[in-house]
């Protein structure tokens, strides 16, 4: 017994000085510029769930505004699963934030990876411990800290249990390989995990993107062509993007695909592969994508050439722009692989025709450079760099409905735009007033506060073009106790058999900005789930008194200010 105590003594104090001092090798290699060194790796770790491994979500997949940068793990539609730690490590990081990963954990190991635990439940009890008195030190439900404490774990200990916690729309485990030494994502399946596929991705359709004045089958505009397809006729210049997903045996789940290929008259003209990822470049996910499409379907489109202002580090070759150098019939073949090696492939016929109708009008602005555009008392500045391409950019003003139009809807979006919008407002209005961004079909599908630049001009920032309008928001947060505490006094509650003191919390337009609550006058923790607009005290936190009447206080704020307090009574039986 004492001897096993002593090899696991010894086996964690190699973990702890492993974590620190491990990563030179890694270091080495990456300052020699190899960053492709983890293609094949087959392993060194075990898979974070003792269930069958289902996934939801892939590497690299599309999703709003940026690449997944890990796997999804189904949890059969439930919480409460144990993680497993990938690896022997140390904790890096804990985190817990009503939005985004929820309850994560970063796990570093002497191998120069880290791997990521993200949407959990709890964590393991000391480090749920640990983050509860953090969490009490200063006050607020959100942390993100590094323990000084080394919090070790072995390869298969239990580190947490899932859950749905952040911005998870559903029950699953969020998980990450990272290298340690720069923080990018790499693509976990690398490590296999027995996460069955044989299934190849599919290739559903060929987008043609005709440019400066050129044509697809007779229309400017772009063409998606199926793969039944086998003939279509280009007049002039165009581009190309595919529309394809991966699946994966066990679930139904659109995932992304891991390598493309465009080859035109057998020349391999443009390709890309998702072995990893950059955080600080990951929005230009919206520079692969054919965003327009890709905005208004939800589907896996890609791009198969270089956007001019792209800093993705994914592509093998050039811009591929192909222009017209026969009149005859030329084949174009596209090729698409999962990680696991199913490969797809489809070929179509194009028959190239002379441009007649000129090179077409340029574009008003150029992306590299930057620019202030003024209409109607509006004024945008777009920075250098903020889109991918040169740029058209309409400023209009629907004057009947009060509603702006700034930029093309569809236009993928590197960075903010600063926006001033003319505006006659009240002063007891102005510390109200913000902006909604309205969506096709007319309702708001995202709010924007800002600050007021003068007396009439209103001045925000947006990542987005579209169609925005002024707005004033003067309506308080609401609070109400969960039906099961309410007494037949308003101000009074009772927490009864129930391992949580629970509110309902919700907010008109503006959004939530910060809450607080104090019991007999002492701050007291309560998490918050913006999407269940809930928020709650637990019991287990043993910060209240049993059987006897306290005083509470819970005081609201939103985004511009409007403020909600709820004072009563609690008495926990």
């Amino acid at each position: 017994m004492l001897m096993n105590v002593q090899r696991r003594s010894f086996r964690l104090l190699m973990v702890l000085l492993g974590a620190c001092y491990g990563l030179v090798g890694l270091q080495v290699a990456m300052a020699q510029g190899d960053t492709t060194g983890w293609h094949g790796q087959r392993g060194g770790l075990v898979a974070p769930l003792d269930i069958p491994l289902v996934l939801a979500g892939n590497f690299g997949e599309l999703r709003e505004n940026h690449f997944h940068t890990g796997l999804d793990f189904k949890t059969e539609g439930r919480e409460g699963f144990p993680i497993l730690a990938a690896h022997d490590g140390v904790i890096a990081r804990i985190k817990v934030s009503p939005f985004g990963y929820g309850r994560a954990l970063y796990l570093s190991g002497p191998s120069g990876i880290t791997t990521v635990y993200a949407h959990l439940q709890r964590f393991a009890p000391s480090l749920e411990q640990w983050a509860l008195e953090r969490q009490y030190q200063r006050q607020q439900f959100a942390i993100d800290e590094s323990p000084k404490r080394a919090f070790a774990f072995q390869q298969g200990d239990t580190i947490g249990w899932s859950g749905n916690s952040g911005g998870s729309a559903g029950p699953h485990l969020h998980f990450e390989v990272r290298e340690t030494a720069t923080q990018r994502p790499v693509n976990p399946l690398f490590w296999g995990f027995n996460v069955p596929d044989s299934e190849a991705p599919e290739l559903t359709g060929l987008w043609v993107l005709p440019v400066q004045g050129g044509r697809v089958n007779g229309s400017p505009r772009p063409q998606l062509i199926s793969p039944q397809s086998s003939t279509f006729r280009i007049e002039g210049e165009a581009r190309f993007g595919i529309e394809a997903l991966d699946r994966l045996n066990g679930a139904r789940n659109r995932c992304g695909i891991y390598r493309a290929e465009l080859w035109v008259n057998e020349v391999r003209v443009h390709s890309w592969e998702l072995d990893t990822l950059d955080f600080g470049v990951n929005r230009d996910m919206n520079a692969l994508a054919y965003y327009k499409a890709w905005e208004r379907t939800g589907n896996q489109t890609y791009r198969m050439h270089r956007l001019p202002g792209s800093r993705l580090p994914i592509h093998d070759a050039g811009q591929a722009t192909v222009s017209v150098m026969r009149q005859d019939t030329t084949p174009i073949l596209i090729r698409v692989w999962d990680v696991h090696g199913n490969i797809r492939e489809n070929e179509w016929m194009v028959e190239w025709g002379t441009d007649s109708s000129g090179s077409g009008a340029p574009l008003d602005y150029a992306y590299d450079r930057d620019h202030t555009l003024e209409k109607n008392g509006a004024r945008v500045h777009v920075a250098r760099n903020t889109f991918y391409e040169d740029f058209d950019f309409p400023l209009e003003l629907d004057e009947r409905r009060g509603i702006w139009s700034i930029g093309l809807r569809g236009l993928p979006v590197a960075k903010s735009m600063v926006v001033s919008l003319p505006s006659v407002m009240p002063a007891l209005r102005r510390g109200a007033t913000l902006v909604t961004q309205i969506d096709r079909n007319g309702e708001v599908e995202g709010v924007l506060t800002g600050t007021w630049a003068s007396p009439s001009s209103f001045e925000f920032e947006t990542k987005a073009c579209g169609r925005f309008e002024l707005a004033v928001d003067t309506v308080s947060p609401s609070i109400r106790p969960h039906r099961r505490h309410c007494t037949e006094s308003e101000g009074e509650v009772v927490v009864r058999n129930f391992g949580e003191l629970r509110f309902n919390l919700a907010d008109d337009l503006a959004g939530i900005q910060s809450w607080e609550a104090y019991l007999d006058g002492a701050w007291m923790l309560l998490r918050w789930d913006p999407k269940r607009e809930r928020i709650w005290y637990e019991l287990a936190d043993g910060r209240h008194a049993m059987n006897r009447t306290q005083s509470l206080e819970i005081r609201v704020r939103d985004e511009v200010g409007n403020e909600a307090i709820w004072s009563g009574t609690v008495r926990f039986e």
